[in-house]
């Protein structure tokens, strides 16, 4: 089933691999560049605290440095909290995002996020990031700590 949140962004879930899959319909500007939080959390819930996202950049032209913040602001949100741990993040980039990928801002923010086991990575071709997230469901998964 495909949720589309916007006029850019559509959220599906595929039960086989268990992952949500997030794509983006076209290239936007960095205002309307990411899906609320709140839905995206939401479909998460709805779907066994799914903690194995696929999030395909591919049709940005330009690699946005709002990613970063909203990455950052989910887990301010306390996603771990809320879906248990670990939660992986795949992101697929086109490969003329790389030097902002690749940048120092980039490797801080996914060291920081590693150590409150949340673990957003970025690829470019989306098979080797499925073949990661399969691998990562291996991982020991740790129910939501209680408030």
């Amino acid at each position: 089933m495909i949720d589309v949140l916007s006029d850019v962004f559509a959220l599906t879930y595929e039960p086989a691999p268990n992952l949500l899959l997030g794509r983006w319909l076209r290239d936007v500007a960095d205002h309307s560049l990411y899906p609320p939080q709140e839905e995206f959390l939401s479909a998460a819930l709805h779907h066994n605290r799914c903690r194995f996202w696929l999030l395909d950049l591919c049709t940005q032209r330009e690699f946005s440095p709002l990613l970063l913040s909203w990455l950052q602001s989910l887990l301010a949100q306390q996603v771990v909290s809320v879906l248990g741990s670990p939660v992986f993040v795949a992101c697929v980039a086109d490969e003329r995002h790389r030097s902002e990928i690749e940048s120092i801002g980039t490797e801080t923010l996914l060291r920081q996020q590693a150590q409150h086991e949340f673990y957003p990575y970025f690829f470019s071709d989306e098979a080797a990031a499925r073949g990661w997230l399969a691998d990562s469901q291996d991982h020991q998964h740790q129910p939501p700590r209680r408030v």
